[in-house]
């Protein structure tokens, strides 16, 4: 993950947090969203907001000043149902175990509580970008981009209700985002596109939603605290060996 910290140092790559961020933003302040953990570091002190008494937690491998939680997104040191919110910062792509991302995620995330998911498009220009860049690729264009459908596919797998996605941002960095710089594009650019465009967007938001038989809104928390939970490392670390079992059922 390295190289993706590096490239979203670029003028390109702050476009794209910055569009993303804004995203993210709008999708929070629709959700129930009092404990959010952030799994990916944009860097340059991009995050999205969230509103009122909700928290936000950075997790990345890589430790930085914006960086809460110095810890590898495959074996998180949280207990599970501890967080209401979980955004994945294109973490899929670029992880040797997918699979076990997206599991570890599902498992810290509460009941009624969401998986937010940003990742390429493998079916957009930007898709066509990494082709073309086959064997001699650098982040962005060397991660194994996932379709919507098949990230859609492991949410309900894992027990989530993924709705619609979304998408955003349809031109690669080839003479279109190169060129822009942050603070300076459109405001429609950083829409997420219609429902009719979606499969042109460079970015996709794939949510879905930890749905719990008979459970009603959780109640609004007396004080908001994050803390590490005893047990929450041999959760993680069942969780691992579960997925190595299964890793043969689950390639394809």
């Amino acid at each position: 993950m390295n190289g993706l910290h590096q490239w979203l140092a670029t003028p390109p790559g702050q476009v794209l947090a910055e569009r993303e961020t804004r995203l993210l933003s709008r999708r929070l302040a629709g959700l129930y969203a009092q404990r959010v953990l952030q799994i990916g570091d944009y860097g340059r002190g991009h995050c999205p907001a969230v509103f009122g008494t909700a928290r936000l937690w950075v997790l990345d491998q890589a430790q930085s000043a914006a960086v809460d939680l110095c810890a590898s997104p495959q074996v998180l040191p949280l207990s599970s149902g501890s967080v209401d919110v979980v955004i994945l910062v294109h973490q899929l792509e670029f992880a040797s175990r997918p699979h076990q991302v997206i599991r570890e995620a599902a498992r810290v995330l509460a009941p009624e509580g969401h998986l937010l998911v940003l990742g390429f498009n493998p079916y957009s220009l930007w898709g066509l970008r990494r082709y073309l860049s086959l064997g001699h690729s650098q982040p962005p264009w060397s991660g194994q981009y996932l379709s919507a459908f098949r990230i859609q596919d492991w949410m309900q797998l894992l027990g989530l209700t993924p709705r619609r996605h979304e998408s955003l941002l349809p031109m690669p960095p080839v003479g279109g985002l190169s060129r822009l710089k942050p603070n300076t594009a459109p405001l429609g650019y950083s829409a997420s596109l219609g429902a009719g465009w979606r499969w042109l967007g460079g970015v996709n938001l794939i949510m879905g939603q930890k749905r719990v038989n008979g459970a009603v809104s959780p109640a609004k928390p007396q004080r908001q605290r994050f803390q590490l939970i005893p047990g929450g490392l041999a959760q993680a670390g069942s969780s691992a060996r579960h997925s190595r079992e299964g890793t043969s059922h689950e390639r394809g």
